[in-house]
């Protein structure tokens, strides 16, 4: 599926990201961990061909042995083939339109036939009532408009989903609901690549989890191996986690 190998991003003479590889099988959980700052976001927008023009990316990505960039002219892989949940979610709609002209208008560019079944099952799954399409932009609330992110990114039924930092706006319980319904799709019809601050959550879902600081892929590995890293940032994060297993659990959260 996709391919990453060697991949670099420069500003002028300064590298932002270096040396980037990974690979997703199909069906696989794989998660991208790290600080703000340390190139999860930048390398999304690389996948997605995102980048702006004062950017020089260099190495390699390719979209089910073909190159992204060629791939992407020949078929409309993003939306189709590739969904992406983006961080910042309020820009991804058009105020004047309603969230279910926003779904329609994604079928037609695509070409396939609006289905309000697939439709209602799927913002049943992220607890949307369907009178909520009828609403604009402006009408529902900052974690309304993330679920409807993720209606619009897994509609189409794409074989690789891209979630930025997608639970930020969501309660606890509403996160937790969405996550295990991307834990359903992961191995019946989608991949998953979950970019996240958070070690904690990567451990307990991603089937491999990579490290990121300062642009580089620092460690990679399963749970298992994480747990057992000697990469001093990987122990840091691991140090930092307010709960890995239920065991593990901190009696108490410190404030300051």
């Amino acid at each position: 599926m996709l391919r990453i190998e060697h991949l670099y991003v420069k500003q002028g003479e300064r590298s932002l990201l270096q040396d980037v590889s990974l690979f997703i099988e199909q069906n696989k959980w794989v998660c991208l961990v790290g600080a703000s700052g340390s190139g999860k976001s930048l390398l999304v927008k690389s996948i997605l061909q995102m980048l702006p023009n004062t950017l020089q990316p260099s190495g390699t990505i390719s979209w089910n042995g073909e190159d992204i960039q060629r791939a992407s002219t020949t078929c409309s892989i993003y939306g189709c083939e590739i969904g992406y949940i983006p961080q910042q979610y309020t820009t991804s709609f058009a105020p004047f339109l309603t969230m279910d002209a926003h779904i329609r208008d994604l079928f037609v560019s695509h070409k396939q036939s609006y289905d309000a079944d697939r439709i209602r099952s799927i913002m049943d799954k992220v607890h949307l009532s369907e009178e909520l399409l009828h609403r604009y932009p402006g009408e529902l609330s900052g974690g309304q408009l993330q679920r409807f992110s993720l209606v619009l990114a897994s509609i189409l039924q794409p074989t690789l989903l891209i979630a930025d930092e997608i639970t930020n706006a969501l309660d606890v319980l509403t996160a937790r609901q969405v996550t295990e319904w991307l834990k359903t799709m992961v191995g019946r019809t989608s991949s998953l690549l979950w970019v996240t601050h958070d070690l904690a959550e990567a451990m307990m879902y991603a089937d491999y989890i990579l490290v990121m600081k300062e642009g580089r892929i620092v460690d990679a590995g399963d749970r298992a191996q994480l747990l057992d890293s000697l990469n001093p940032y990987t122990k840091s994060l691991l140090k930092a986690a307010p709960i890995l297993t239920r065991e593990d659990r901190l009696e108490y959260v410190p404030t300051r």
